[in-house]
């Protein structure tokens, strides 16, 4: 086979050195008898070295464009038919493997996504069977409170706290399990920014009054294209982070529209990130100094996936305080490219 090969690949380059030695020694002979007929066998044998020369290049350019063709189904996970290019040049053989490559690839994600669906019905079937006598726990935990006083009021309300976490935690599960299996669709549309923000306040009203926290925000006016519900919840997951911390009486929130992106800021003006921290902070379950002790710390890993999702990107730092940059197409992009820092 290998010996095909080298013969197939080598034709152009053994013909090309085959004509040049004929056109030296006619070139010679013509020199020794100074017939000008020879002189025409060369310019004629010249042309037709020009002419192979450009069949073979566009002979190339063309199988090339078809194994670009094929690495781009490979990446966007294409399952359609593949093209090949039939022959034994090492082009061909590029060709077939990668053939094979996208065979197994395809096999490789049919197996990860039906792993990933079985976990994702695991963990719900999991949660909803915690549901039942969770409901039922607090049905009886809101009897308890109308029943008690004092010491033991105060126990109760404990009970019902650590109660509500639980739940808090299988909806962050559930959430997980949607996001890792892939199955969430999202239904994106342009929102004004001040729709989003208001909804999150609305639901955050009770945390902010209890840590005398307010939000200032500039771009209201500005449209986001985003999945309404989702995008609420990574917004809504940072800034929990944001008014948990109690070291700052206001949050600013900023949505500046840049030439093919849009901007969003968030910053605490508090204690800010430790710096060994921050190559951490979306991390699932990684708890920091910075992070509320009352959560899993998963609450920023969904944020970053949901973000993600919708072809964006956030970023942290300090400046004065914790600073959550998001930033997001204005539209949604063919090939799926993130948006990055200019």
């Amino acid at each position: 086979m290998e010996k095909h090969l080298r013969k197939s690949q080598s034709l152009y380059s053994i013909g090309c050195i085959v004509f040049l030695l004929m056109i030296m020694m006619i070139s010679i002979v013509a020199l020794i008898t100074k017939n000008i007929f020879f002189y025409y066998i060369i310019l004629c044998l010249s042309f037709v070295i020009i002419i192979i020369h450009f069949r073979y290049i566009q002979h190339l350019k063309k199988s090339l464009l078809t194994l670009i063709e094929m690495c781009q189904m490979i990446i966007e996970e294409k399952a359609e038919t593949f093209p090949l290019i039939d022959g034994e040049s090492y082009i061909a053989v590029l060709s077939s493997h990668l053939h094979i490559l996208n065979i197994r690839m395809q096999g490789m994600l049919e197996r990860l996504h039906h792993e990933q669906n079985q976990l994702k019905n695991y963990i719900e079937n999991i949660s909803h069977q915690i549901k039942t006598p969770l409901t039922a726990m607090f049905l009886k935990e809101d009897l308890l409170l109308e029943m008690t006083q004092g010491k033991q009021h105060r126990i109760v309300e404990q009970i019902v706290f650590q109660t509500q976490r639980i739940q808090d935690c299988i909806e962050s599960l559930l959430q997980l399990a949607q996001l890792d299996s892939h199955s969430i669709e999202y239904h994106k549309k342009d929102y004004l920014f001040s729709e989003i923000i208001d909804s999150i306040q609305e639901q955050l009203y009770p945390l902010m009054e209890d840590n005398d926290v307010h939000l200032k925000i500039q771009g209201e006016n500005q449209m986001i294209y985003c999945d309404f519900q989702w995008m609420k919840e990574a917004i809504e997951n940072i800034l929990k982070n944001c008014i948990e911390q109690k070291s700052h009486s206001s949050i600013d929130i900023t949505c500046l529209e840049k030439s093919s992106y849009m901007k969003i800021k968030i910053h605490d003006h508090g204690h800010g990130f430790i710096e060994e921290d921050i190559p951490h902070l979306f991390e699932r379950f990684y708890r920091s100094e910075y992070q509320s002790h009352q959560g899993i710390g998963i609450g920023l890993s969904i944020s970053q996936e949901i973000i993600q999702d919708h072809h964006g990107s956030i970023h942290i730092y300090n400046d004065q305080g914790a600073v959550f940059e998001i930033l997001l197409p204005q539209k949604e992009t063919k090939n799926k490219y993130t948006v990055t820092i200019e």
